[in-house]
């Protein structure tokens, strides 16, 4: 039991003792309870059954939704009269209903204060204690922390609680946290040793980084997969997947749907949307790519922008391999290079350009000789 770590979060707390007026509830109570249910993944989650109405059971019971909906079908009258508490080590095993009234009636029948909760193959996951009898068991599990969020304020301190423990585990593991007290981490992420999270990063929920990373600072990533010995500085992953030996950033965005490749480089104030990044591309600076398939060593020179919207529709470019693409050029969707394709820096490219071509899409540079002059010695003879 000693070496099993829980976390026991009680989201909300009876309605009539949190202390807040009705206009409170809307800013205080409920953006912090769905923070942390949103924020928090089942595996840190606890719950308590009452004897009460179906209403203020589902009010007063701390449940993921999956586990919501788990016992949304319970009788009341099926459950015990008296509370208890339902605590589990992570995973959190997929009780069925059967299994649940087994518990409460194996519960209700014996005189102990905590009965071991196993798994079909006999594996100790958590256990069943009386509402009365919690603080007894935190102090025989040290690790057991409990945090009712009726605030703000609360929801704070149960966040940071769970983030050290994250923190601690982490580390254990072989990861480097900078400063744990400026870095959030998701209980289940997945992060490879010799990584390292620097200062203001956040790891949301469903994101695996592999070995040897070094993510941050002030880095953000959500349901983000990033690859071993890849860099992500002041920037956002979100939705996406980039792979070994890259870097991205600093302030670069890769909004949801993208998969860039390995030894990949997207650099400060580059943009990727729902694009196909193959290996070896490289977008150093102040570049859009949206809805495209790029291919592999292509080179992005600064200020291109791929024009995938029309005003009502959005078109997809897509781009051969080992291609360069001139500064300042824009590939108005729908449009297809080919391989070895070369764009010429200016150009407005709204055809298609075969294999192994240049393209120039601007107007011919004329010079007219003494034209400047003439027009200062005029604004001269004026003065």
């Amino acid at each position: 039991m000693s070496q099993t770590q829980w976390s026991v979060v009680l989201l909300g707390g009876r309605r009539s003792a949190d202390g807040l007026f009705d206009f409170q509830r809307p800013v205080l109570l409920e953006p912090a309870v769905q923070h942390m249910l949103r924020e928090i993944p089942p595996a840190w989650h606890c719950f308590y059954v009452h004897a009460r109405t179906e209403c203020e059971l589902s009010e007063t019971s701390v449940l993921c939704e999956e586990q919501m909906d788990r016992l949304q079908h319970l009788q009341c009258a099926e459950i015990p009269a008296d509370s208890m508490v339902m605590l589990f080590d992570e995973p959190v095993p997929a009780l069925t209903r059967t299994d649940y009234l087994r518990l409460a009636e194996e519960f209700s029948q014996t005189d102990a204060d905590v009965l071991t909760i196993r798994d079909q193959n006999g594996v100790e996951v958590g256990v069943l204690c009386r509402a009365d009898r919690v603080s007894e068991q935190r102090e025989h599990d040290a690790s057991l922390t409990e945090a009712a969020v009726t605030s703000m304020q609360r929801a704070y301190e149960a966040q940071r609680s769970i983030q050290m423990r994250t923190a601690q585990r982490l580390m254990g593991q072989g990861v480097c946290i900078l400063d744990p007290n400026s870095t959030w981490v998701a209980a289940d992420a997945v992060i490879g040793a010799g990584t390292s999270l620097l200062p203001g990063t956040m790891v949301y929920p469903g994101c695996r980084i592999g070995s040897f990373c070094t993510i941050g600072p002030n880095t953000v990533l959500k349901r983000a997969e990033i690859g071993d010995r890849t860099e992500i500085n002041a920037s956002q992953v979100l939705e996406s997947s980039v792979g070994s030996d890259s870097s991205v950033g600093p302030y670069a965005y890769i909004r949801p749907g993208c998969t860039v490749g390995d030894r990949t480089r997207i650099g400060d104030f580059v943009e990727l949307k729902n694009a196909v990044i193959g290996d070896d591309t490289k977008a150093s600076h102040l570049t859009y790519v949206g809805d495209a398939d790029v291919g592999a060593n292509v080179n992005f020179g600064c200020g291109t922008v791929v024009v995938n919207y029309d005003g009502y529709e959005k078109y997809r470019t897509v781009i051969g391999d080992d291609c360069f693409i001139g500064c300042n050029t824009n590939l108005v969707a729908p449009v297809q290079l080919g391989d070895r394709v070369l764009t010429a820096a200016g150009s407005t490219v709204t055809e298609d350009v075969p294999d192994g071509a240049m393209a120039v899409a601007r107007a011919r540079q004329i010079n007219k000789s003494g034209w400047n002059d003439a027009r200062i010695d005029a604004h001269r003879s004026d003065k």
